[in-house]
């Protein structure tokens, strides 16, 4: 068979992540006055390739943020439900950790911090308002 795996190598590169949040305003409060994004656009997505895509018949209302680094497509619930997966989480790298840390306690949302064992430094997640989880490093 020769060396599939050199003849099989794929190029990968992220467009974008996707999460949800409840609200529009507790979705700009995270991605554009805690890390600064971008809006970019406001989209629907229809009820038939929400079906096809997630199993999920009903119009899609989705958020776009974005910077020179990273897109994030927002689905925007309109209700109150919240996360269910506890683990699933997205890592981010930030400049001056102390600086977010202060403004996610000030835009209210849930700070994580764990001291490492044998090191003065510490482990940081974010939560935001609809329970997705972000590692911070």
């Amino acid at each position: 068979m020769g060396n599939l795996k050199n003849k099989m190598a794929i190029t990968l590169r992220i467009d974008h992540i996707a999460v949800s949040s409840n609200t529009e305003e507790d979705s700009d409060n995270f991605f554009a006055k805690l890390l600064d994004m971008k809006k970019e656009r406001d989209f629907i997505v229809s009820n038939d390739l929400m079906e096809q895509f997630f199993g999920v018949k009903k119009d899609q209302r989705i958020v776009r943020y974005g910077n020179d680094e990273v897109s994030v497509e927002v689905f925007i619930t309109d209700d109150n439900s919240k996360i269910l997966d506890k683990f699933t989480h997205l890592c981010l790298i930030i400049e001056d950790r102390e600086k977010l840390i202060e403004k996610a306690k000030q835009l209210n949302f849930k700070v994580i911090k764990v001291p490492r064992k044998n090191s003065d430094g510490f482990y940081l997640f974010l939560k935001d308002h609809f329970g997705n989880l972000y590692e911070i490093k």
